[in-house]
């Protein structure tokens, strides 16, 4: 049968379950605190010493409330440093498709929309992300636009280069190939911090 600290670990390991390293580093820590706290307690070894130290040591939800919190500025983190490292390398990638590519060889209506989009969207999601890195750096919205931006101007980029069928060199694949997966793991942090951030809000909601 459980007892008041394991009931009170396992509690904390639920609430921070969008965080599994922070999750586990916090419980270990505090699992620690609190059977050094019981074992400290006149009445160790029983089940009033874990409740006494449990309920000095305040309540889970209000503790993971505040991990939480920084979950999110970590996360925020990567996904900003992500997002920086897609706009250099899809920049470059531009660059070397315009040095490459050769527009007379595509149909008219895609020579015309594809370099607009390609320039354009791009230009959207820098403009939006420098705004937002001094003004909203924890905006998951500003964060969408800069990724949505970069999904069409490096769709756009490459329908217009049409690159597997018009064999371009490997230094313009390989860019390419970058961008795609740049994209990717911006969308996964990007998820990645719009889960803690809603998890953050209705922990600090709940611990109210």
């Amino acid at each position: 049968m459980s007892g008041a600290i394991d009931d009170y670990v396992a509690g904390l390991r639920r609430e921070l379950d969008f965080d599994p390293a922070l999750a586990s580093r916090l419980a270990s820590e505090v699992e620690d605190h609190l059977r050094d706290a019981a074992e400290a307690d006149p009445a160790w070894p029983s089940p009033e010493a874990e409740r006494r130290a449990v309920e000095r040591f305040g309540l889970g939800r209000e503790i993971a409330a505040q991990f939480a919190i920084d979950a999110v500025d970590r996360q925020a983190r990567r996904t900003w440093i992500t997002l920086a490292i897609t706009v250099v390398v899809t920049f470059i990638a531009m660059r070397l498709r315009v040095i490459w590519l050769d527009d007379g060889a595509i149909s008219a209506p895609l020579a015309f929309a594809a370099p607009l989009i390609d320039r354009y969207a791009f230009i959207a999601a820098l403009a939006v992300g420098v705004i937002a890195w001094f003004a909203f750096r924890q905006s998951l919205a500003a964060l969408a636009i800069c990724l949505g931006g970069l999904v069409a101007s490096i769709g756009a980029g490459l329908a217009r280069a049409d690159l597997f069928a018009n064999g371009a060199p490997i230094h313009v694949l390989l860019s390419a190939s970058g961008e795609i997966a740049l994209i990717g793991l911006l969308s996964f942090h990007v998820i990645g911090l719009g889960r803690r951030l809603r998890r953050t809000a209705l922990l600090r909601r709940e611990a109210q």
